[in-house]
């Protein structure tokens, strides 16, 4: 076996399909980090009324640029996933829940441009992909592809700083990468 070969399989799995490697950065245990790569915007600019409102909990949104491949923003345990494979909630051991939601709408799409890579109850490491998603399939559907991060228990935590930004704008906005701290929960 060649170096190729062997570059080539620590990114196919046993059953023949591409597996994301791992994203590696710094972490912190009360910290959220980007799970996407792509411009930063504030939930009251995502074009749907439940997140918008703050709803499902603190965070912010990216529109995401690159691979489509969504990472785990914080360590912890794979709490919930969707059969439509659009949703994955992570909770921590520090007692932090953080809920990823990929598109606006994208339940509609039944699973289809989505693969999970990790199922309930998983254990995860931050930087670990837990699934890919076709942003060109999101659009095709007629759906924003804006990924939602928060977390989704704010009230346990006596205050978060958004500390979301990069030196990089695009159109006056950030552009972060997986791994760029998000959120900083305090009990």
């Amino acid at each position: 076996m060649g170096l190729f070969d062997k570059i080539k399989s620590a990114f196919i799995s046993p059953d023949g399909t591409m597996v994301p490697p791992e994203a590696s950065f710094a972490t912190r245990s009360d910290t959220v980090y980007a799970p996407v790569s792509g411009v930063l915007v504030r939930l009251k600019e995502v074009n749907d009324e439940v997140i918008s409102a703050g709803l499902l909990g603190e965070g912010y949104g990216i529109l995401p640029v690159g691979e489509g491949v969504l990472y785990a923003p914080v360590t912890g345990r794979i709490g919930a996933t969707t059969v439509t494979n659009h949703s994955i909630a992570i909770a921590t051991p520090d007692g932090m829940e953080v809920l990823i939601h990929i598109g606006i709408g994208t339940v509609n799409m039944g699973g289809k441009g989505f693969k999970r890579l990790v199922e309930s109850n998983d254990e995860v490491k931050a930087g670990q992909p837990l699934m890919t998603f076709s942003v060109d399939a999101i659009k095709l559907a007629g759906y924003d592809e804006v990924v939602a991060c928060v977390i989704s228990n704010p009230d346990a935590f006596s205050q978060i700083d958004h500390v979301g930004e990069s030196s990089t704008l695009l159109g006056g906005r950030p552009l972060v990468k997986i791994g760029d701290p998000l959120l900083v929960a305090k009990k």
